[in-house]
């Protein structure tokens, strides 16, 4: 009976150390982004954050969470590496070129954040974590003109020329 309560206490621990979510002071961040660029064959454009972030208080496993444009996404963690990856997509008609800025927020700051998204209130007063600017440089929709509209005119005009000059020729 004894040893049950210590298995439990133990557990109890265990359970209370891993769900007490640590907080990151002063963190310190790298990061690589990606957009799509071609929008010839997709419908969406992909944005993508890749993320590693090393806290002064040495706290690991953070839950993270993003706000791009008042949409909150969680911050994927990656099994093998230490770094996280925030993605979201974009109607191709609806995605600008420019800055998107993303607002990353631990776990007391998603709170604030929800609550705040709940209440009406203004989302960018909060602090979050950390933000992150990703410059989505615009999408290339195509040529302004065809190669193939191109290449009928180069063939009129060669046909216009060889024909005047069999006709100056001729005359």
């Amino acid at each position: 009976m004894a040893t049950s309560r210590y298995i439990l206490a133990a557990l109890l621990l265990i359970f209370a150390n891993t769900c007490s979510g640590e907080t990151c002071e002063k963190p310190e961040v790298t990061h690589k982004l990606y957009t799509t660029t071609d929008g010839l064959i997709v419908a969406n454009i992909a944005f993508i954050a890749e993320f590693d972030v090393k806290c002064r208080n040495g706290a690991k496993d953070l839950a993270l969470y993003a706000d791009v444009n008042g949409k909150v996404l969680p911050a994927v963690r990656s099994l093998d590496t230490s770094g996280y990856q925030v993605s979201w997509t974009e109607e191709l008609s609806k995605a600008a070129s420019g800055e998107y800025v993303i607002r990353i927020y631990d776990d007391e700051g998603y709170t604030a954040l929800r609550k705040a998204q709940r209440t009406g209130e203004d989302a960018k007063s909060l602090t979050p974590l950390f933000t992150l600017n990703v410059h989505h440089q615009g999408t290339y929709h195509g040529a302004w003109v065809q190669s193939e509209s191109v290449a009928v005119l180069v063939a009129v005009l060669l046909w216009y020329f060889a024909y005047s000059s069999k006709m100056k020729l001729q005359a």
